[in-house]
């Protein structure tokens, strides 16, 4: 079951009416057995590898915690880390493992051959490895106190609304609150709820569309001339923000409803200036992971080094990499974090030199021409990089670049017609997914100056009230009319 389902929605009513007909303090067992019951929900056999990851964690963290040697500290620490990391290994990256070592073997002219293995894929284990490994390393950091109550910290791991496709929470920001959630507040329940509209909105109506688009031409790439690539690298790019910041949207939303809240996961990533900047407002919770728990640690190790640059360069790619992994066993994902990391290298290493460039030409940063300019530079860097996301293989990726940069079928009429079907919308679905897209860019800049739903509540009664059907209206009508299905999100299948 996911949020995109209509099925979870009379489900959830009966969770919020019970969560708050239950006391307080006892509201935490009621979310921990539904989230379980959510989670199983997908497949019964992922509720037990959560509840190993979870026990693993908590007997880790309650050893650190317990011992006072420092170097039995860390093996412990070390164990819970390694543990959960083999676990995800296991499930996510073994058959990749083998793939590769047999690649490697063919190419060196020998005949190994490693089968191998099929195994389940739960889903969200990438999201809650990396939430409990911040965990084991805040406690033996002395950054938070590790939970005495199993119970407890299995609801910390498992919590619903985050569960399969984060926000990526930290220890000290979640627990406080599923144990002592904010009452009932009748208007950030109705906001909440127009913030779920909102995501099932972008879901439902633009993404999945969008999604008909991306899966017709990379399905079969060669049956598609070079202006229709790049329609769907660039319809991908909106795809994947809009269909995982829907989830955020969503998830933030029922927390809220039950009284917690979750931090933010995006913050208009496409207006971004740079590729750094892309990073502080793209997958916040994974970024602010990344930085943390990686970048910063080997930066801490590496700052006394000669050639300072040079290793922040080195620390730069070795966090992407990571990044590029945690989305995907395969090297497409290993060159897309290559990519993104690459970005910011040059970012780094040449800030000096564009420095003296915008000075000696007198450009003016802050002009609308020079702003509008970084932001479409930006956009197009991650775009290209994107690329390589959706590709089933790395030889797919390298004949859609050959055929854009040779301008393959340019020249004839049809490749410039979008609206006849071959994309995999007739006219009326691809004029609802521009015009969808385009309203959600309009929001995308109101927001930056303005919070329209603050706005919205300074509005009369039936002017918000007519918001409020015209969303519901759109959702049950317009995600439902056409060629788009209910497609699972993006980000589920890491």
């Amino acid at each position: 079951m996911t949020f995109n389902s209509f099925v979870f929605y009379p489900l959830f009513i009966v969770i919020v009416i019970v969560n708050y007909i239950l006391p307080r303090r006892w509201r935490w067992v009621w979310l921990l057995i539904f989230s379980y019951v959510f989670y199983s929900l997908s497949d019964v056999k992922y509720s037990f590898i959560l509840l190993i990851c979870t026990g693993i964690s908590y007997i880790a963290g309650r050893m650190v915690s317990k011992t006072k040697d420092n170097k039995l500290k860390k093996v412990w620490m070390l164990v819970g880390v390694i543990l959960n990391i083999g676990i995800l290994f296991l499930f996510k990256y073994i058959n990749f493992f083998f793939n590769s070592i047999n690649t490697a073997a063919a190419a060196a002219g020998l005949q190994w051959t490693f089968r191998g293995i099929e195994l389940l894929y739960p889903v969200g284990i990438s999201f809650y490895i990396f939430q409990v490994i911040s965990y084991l390393l805040d406690v033996y950091s002395g950054k938070v106190e590790a939970e005495k109550n199993f119970s407890h910290f299995a609801l910390y791991v498992s919590f619903f609304p985050q569960l399969l496709i984060g926000p990526i929470e930290r220890y000290n920001h979640l627990e406080p609150q599923l144990l002592n959630p904010r009452p009932f507040e009748y208007q950030e329940f109705v906001d909440s709820l127009v913030r779920v509209g909102w995501g099932l909105f972008k879901k439902i109506v633009i993404a999945d569309r969008l999604a008909v688009v991306v899966n017709t031409v990379f399905t079969a790439p060669q049956d598609f001339n070079s202006p229709k690539l790049v329609v769907a690298i660039f319809a991908f790019s909106f795809q994947i923000y809009i269909d995982f910041s829907a989830y955020s949207d969503i998830a933030i939303g029922t927390a809220n409803i039950l009284g917690i809240k979750l931090v933010e996961n995006f913050k208009r990533p496409y207006l971004a200036k740079s590729v750094i900047d892309f990073w502080r407002r793209w997958h916040i919770s994974l970024s602010n992971w990344l930085r943390d728990y990686i970048f910063i640690r080997l930066n801490y190790k590496h700052r006394r080094k000669k050639l300072r640059k040079l290793w922040i360069s080195i620390d730069v790619m070795i966090t992407f990499l990571v990044s590029g992994l945690w989305h995907g066993a395969s090297w497409t994902f290993v060159i897309w974090g290559a990519l993104h990391g690459l970005y910011q290298i040059i970012e780094i290493l040449t800030k000096k030199i564009r420095d003296k460039v915008v000075k000696k030409l007198n450009i003016d940063r802050s002009t609308f021409a020079h702003k509008t300019f970084q932001i479409l530079f930006t956009f197009g860097l991650v775009s290209f990089a994107w690329l390589f996301f959706k590709a089933n293989s790395i030889n797919e990726a390298v004949h859609i670049l050959k055929s854009i940069i040779t301008l393959d079928g340019i020249t004839t009429e049809k490749a410039w017609i979008f609206k006849d079907g071959s994309l995999g919308l007739d006219d009326k679905d691809f004029w609802m997914m521009t015009h969808t897209l385009l309203i959600l860019i309009v929001v995308e800049f109101v927001q930056c100056k303005h919070d329209l739903l603050v706005e919205l509540n300074k509005q009369p009664t039936w002017f918000r009230w007519a918001v409020y059907y015209l969303l519901f209206f759109s959702i049950t009508i317009f995600g439902f009319y056409g060629e788009a299905n209910a497609v699972d999100f993006v980000y589920s299948q890491f």
